[in-house]
């Protein structure tokens, strides 16, 4: 019998990853969920109480996925719940879009195949790191055109469980469209010459698995400076967890969220040294034990 409903579970992500502006990121196991079920009507409606925005996310990614896959939608119902905060730098974002493009490939027999979704993801949240990472799980370098900037493919690297990702989540929100206009129009070419330095490096360290050498190696001058004001407090926090035994720490995305990398064994150390920088300036913080997600998101009929 043909499909009528599908679930999606998607995972978070930590984009950029510190000097990886725009094209590194890395899939957590922290998840969303996206139940579709198709109607007759032409309604797309949420299920339960919903808000407008989720509204307008969701008929924008279906709109953008009937055009590319050249089929008439007949309307759905969807459900969207899950653990990833919003508008903390986890991808949360990128879920949604992403699990309501896969969903309706599902439902209308896969005419997209995963770069094509991608792609569409990409254009949606206009970068492609969180969504090569929600859809192909564990490390992923995004490629974009080098004159448009439009999302070509990307390159996917398992992590293994022998690393692991604090992230500490303040009370505050950091919305994305504040985030980019606070970056400069040109850039110094010393801080371009040492972020590219440090990206190469981090790069090498999670393709190669000698995650020690993360230590002290991991800088960026492009982004995360320019972005303090909007993230009070959060260059103390990742100070506090490389002080406690992680190797580097960056904030994720845009923010509010900042991650430490560290073996399994000193997260927790690792998270309460991480809270703490937030709860003696009075502001109240959720941590996460996170490991990488090497499978990306899946789909699974309901």
């Amino acid at each position: 019998m043909p499909k009528n409903s599908v679930l999606v579970q998607i995972p978070a992500s930590t984009s950029n990853c510190g000097p990886g502006f725009d094209c590194l990121s890395i899939a957590l196991s922290l998840y969303n969920f996206v139940r579709l079920t198709l109607r007759e009507d032409g309604v797309t409606a949420a299920v339960g109480e919903g808000n407008p925005g989720t509204q307008t996310m969701v008929e924008a990614a279906a709109q953008s996925f009937a055009a590319a896959a050249a089929v008439k939608l007949t309307g759905f119902d969807y459900e969207i719940w899950g653990e990833v905060p919003l508008a903390r730098g986890l991808g949360s974002s990128s879920t949604v879009r992403a699990g309501i493009i896969a969903g309706l490939n599902d439902l209308f027999g896969s005419p997209l195949d995963l770069e094509a979704m991608i792609r569409l993801t990409t254009r949606l949240d206009n970068s492609p790191d969180n969504a090569c990472a929600a859809f192909s799980g564990g490390f992923c370098i995004a490629r974009t055109d080098t004159e448009t900037f439009a999302y070509r493919d990307h390159m996917h690297f398992d992590l293994p469980e022998s690393i692991a990702f604090a992230a500490v989540a303040p009370d505050y929100k950091v919305m994305t469209d504040d985030s980019r206009r606070v970056l400069p129009d040109a850039l110094a070419f010393n801080d371009v010459l040492r972020t590219t330095n440090s990206l190469a490096y981090l790069v090498g360290a999670f393709v190669s698995g000698d995650f020690e050498r993360l230590e002290g190696a991991v800088h960026d001058y492009i982004h995360q400076p320019y972005r303090e004001l909007l993230n009070p407090f959060g260059h103390e926090s990742i100070d506090a967890g490389c002080s406690s035994g992680a190797y580097a720490g960056w904030l994720s995305g845009s923010g509010s969220t900042v991650i430490c990398v560290c073996k399994p064994s000193v997260v927790k150390a690792v998270l309460d040294a991480m809270q703490q920088a937030y709860t003696v300036n009075g502001i109240r913080s959720r941590a996460y034990r996170l490991f990488c997600d090497n499978q990306g998101l899946k789909v699974n009929q309901d």
